[in-house]
Order: structure tokens, then C-alpha cells, then sequence
């Protein structure tokens, strides 16, 4: 029988790559915007096709994050229980989500034109960038978990991501609630930018 340590290095793999790919291409499409020379240089079909394999390969990473998290959640529970390095990542798996769905919502409402206006394309590249680094942080934790180690070690100074925070029940409610209205506001009540 297949464990659930491996479907969750799979849907880890999945979102990662994904993540990566999503990176790439809003990261590029941004720098094309900031630098004229290098929009110029590139074909507006690849600029195009970045943006479009940015924008399915968030979708479907995000449709991915759950997956890995109840299957974390089950191999934890599998390898012992729960731990502060757990804790941590669900913490930054709600990051990721958030930053990924800035990524989403923004190339959603403003269409493929995000991209010829400099202030929204260095929002939309600051957020990928962000997402990014949430997901090699989650990766980080997950590698930690598993193996003792990561790529993260190599850093010359300590992240301090591997203790568990230091809050309780109610606070967190507290932020879960003020978090679930936030992104309610953001997705339904905010007006659709005006590009002209």
C-alpha cells in the first residue's frame, strides 16, 4: 500500500513546480515592463505566453496547496504527531495562499494590459516573488521535518523558522477571523481597477 509520505512528496512537487513556473513567468513579464529595451527585444508572443503559463500555472498550484496540506497533515500524524515545525507551516501555507491569490486576482481583474502599467507589473511581480519565497520557506520546513536538513542550511544566518510560535487559541482565532474578512473585502467589495 502507497503511504501518504509519498502522495504528499508528490502534491509537494506539484505545487513547487507549479510555483516556480508562475515565478518565472510573472518575474519576466515584470522586468519587461520596468526595463523598455527588453520588451522591445522580446516578442510580444512570448511575453503573451509567459503571462498565460504564469497565470494557469498559480491556478493550478493553488488548487494543489490543500492537497498537500491534508496529506502533511496525515504523514505528520503518521510520523508521531503534531510539532512546532508543523505549526509553522500551516501558518506559512496560509502565506502562500494569500500571496498566490494576490497573484491571481490581480492578473484576473486587470486582464494580459496588467502589464503595460509599470506600478500594477511591479505589484504583480513583488507578489510572485513573495508567494515564491513562502513556497521554498514551506519546502524548507517540510525538508526539516523529514530529513534533518534543507537548502536553507546553506544560508549563513538562522530564519528562526524552526520553532513553534508562541500564541494561543483565541489570538489566533482572532486573526483567522480578521484574515477571512480582509480577503472577503479584497475579493468582493473592491471596485475593478480602471486601465486605460
Amino acid at each position: 500500500m502507497v503511504s501518504t509520505a509519498v502522495f504528499h512528496a508528490i502534491s509537494t512537487e506539484m505545487v513547487v513546480g507549479s510555483f516556480a513556473i508562475a515565478a518565472l513567468g510573472s518575474i519576466t513579464c515584470a522586468v519587461a515592463t520596468l526595463i523598455p529595451s527588453i520588451r522591445e527585444r522580446m516578442p510580444s508572443r512570448l511575453h503573451m505566453q509567459l503571462d498565460s503559463a504564469a497565470y494557469i500555472a498559480s491556478i493550478f498550484g493553488i488548487l494543489m496547496v490543500p492537497l498537500a496540506i491534508v496529506t502533511g497533515y496525515l504523514t505528520a500524524e503518521s510520523m508521531g504527531g503534531q510539532n512546532g515545525m508543523s505549526l509553522n507551516k500551516m501558518i506559512f501555507s496560509g502565506l502562500c495562499i494569500g500571496f498566490w491569490s494576490g497573484v491571481i486576482s490581480g492578473r484576473r481583474l486587470c486582464g494580459y494590459r496588467l502589464w503595460d502599467h509599470r506600478g500594477l507589473a511591479i505589484l504583480q511581480g513583488c507578489s510572485a516573488l513573495a508567494g515564491f519565497t513562502t513556497t521554498v520557506i514551506l519546502g524548507s520546513l517540510g525538508g526539516q521535518l523529514g530529513r534533518g536538513e534543507t537548502a536553507l542550511d546553506l544560508l549563513p544566518f538562522d530564519l528562526g523558522i524552526y520553532t513553534p510560535p508562541s500564541i494561543g487559541i483565541v489570538p489566533a482565532l482572532v486573526l483567522f477571523l480578521f484574515s477571512g474578512l480582509a480577503l472577503g473585502s479584497v475579493l468582493f467589495l473592491q471596485s475593478r481597477p480602471v486601465i486605460e
